[in-house]
């Protein structure tokens, strides 16, 4: 039977030893770092258990992971189905920055709703569901690979609440009165393609002359900055309205670039999101949280709101589901109703 010592020196505490008899008889101590001596009593429990184990000829168990351990091992193992792994693990890394100081222990059920409840409070439903999404997919790996036998993350989360924020038909008016009289003529465009075609900022400042046909009135969405794929990576063909068509035939004019729509100050294509709340502030509209993306619900809104199908707007927004495009549903039943109130018999 073993025992718990504890163990001083010159009369002073130095900690928790204990004593036992090891799977080939011979007694050892063991220094044990507890802090209470029922810690130390539980230690001794284990190191007993595993002396018998390998008496028995059974395999020692697997040291359990931390949280922090399995993503680790995640990030460097796991083999996911893309060519550049380096921007994948980038990714994962950012998705999980919230996180990964909150996972130094071993994550059970009751750990993992206590982290839920932590994140709830300072991040929004998506950028939640966003993450736990990742801590579900690193330890439903960690269980195909013997790591662990469950997934704390198998949690219902509630449901997200989208909110759709477009600009009406006066601050549209507004903002391209603003556009057209910036000193910088290419905000004049951009602006015009987000509204006018629901194109994402990357597809604006992407957009090449060849891929804009002012005769069959259509704009085809190949690239998003520098080349790079749009979000969806597909390929779709935009229709050119009459108030996009007129201001492009002038611009092809004038444009400074042979290759890009609205190139940047340098004639080439822009890298990143050129700011436009000043713009905003011009023409007296509320700056929005996200500048750009708001003159992309702006199109949606009111392409559903003026009688267009869901189906059809899908296809111009180049959404892989039509369930991502059912976040503007509740505009278009709204509208009708708003309509039905008119009437009059």
């Amino acid at each position: 039977m073993g025992q718990v010592i504890r163990k001083t020196k010159g009369g002073r505490f130095i900690g928790w030893y204990v004593r036992y008899v090891d799977s080939d008889g011979k007694r050892k101590a063991k220094a044990t770092k507890a802090a209470t001596a029922a810690e130390a009593r539980r230690i001794l429990v284990e190191l007993e258990a595993a002396a018998s184990r390998r008496q028995l000829g059974i395999p020692e168990r697997p040291k359990p992971l931390t949280g922090k351990e399995l993503i680790d091992r995640w990030l460097k193992e796991y083999q996911p189905r893309t060519i550049d792994r380096e921007r994948w693990v980038t990714r994962q890394r950012y998705a999980l920055t919230s996180v990964r100081h909150r996972l130094s222990g071993i994550v059970n059920r009751a750990d993992a709703a206590t982290v839920v409840r932590q994140l709830s409070g300072i991040q929004k439903s998506s950028t939640l569901r966003q993450t736990v999404g990742t801590l579900k997919s690193a330890w439903r790996w960690a269980i195909s690979v013997g790591l662990v036998d469950s997934n704390p993350w198998s949690m219902r989360l509630p449901a997200v609440e989208h909110r759709v924020e477009y600009l009406s038909r006066e601050e549209v008016g507004r903002l391209l009165a603003a556009a057209d009289a910036d000193p910088q003529p290419v905000f004049a465009v951009a602006v015009r393609l987000a509204v006018y075609a629901g194109l994402r900022v990357s597809e604006v400042y992407g957009l090449r002359w060849r891929s804009v046909d002012l005769e069959r009135g259509t704009l085809t969405i190949r690239n998003g900055y520098r080349d790079r794929p749009t979000k969806s990576r597909r390929e779709r063909v935009i229709p050119i309205v009459d108030q996009l068509r007129s201001v492009l035939t002038v611009w092809r004019q004038r444009c400074p670039s042979q290759d890009y729509v609205c190139p940047s100050s340098t004639g080439l294509a822009a890298d990143r999101r050129p700011e436009i709340r000043h713009l905003y502030r011009k023409a007296s509209v509320p700056v929005p949280a996200a500048t750009w993306h708001i003159l992309r619900h702006t199109f949606a809104s009111h392409f559903l709101m003026s009688g267009g199908s869901l189906l059809t707007l899908q296809r111009l927004l180049g959404h892989s589901s039509i369930a991502i495009t059912q976040i503007y549903s509740h505009l278009s039943d709204d509208h009708i109703a708003a309509e039905m109130r008119k009437l009059n018999l």
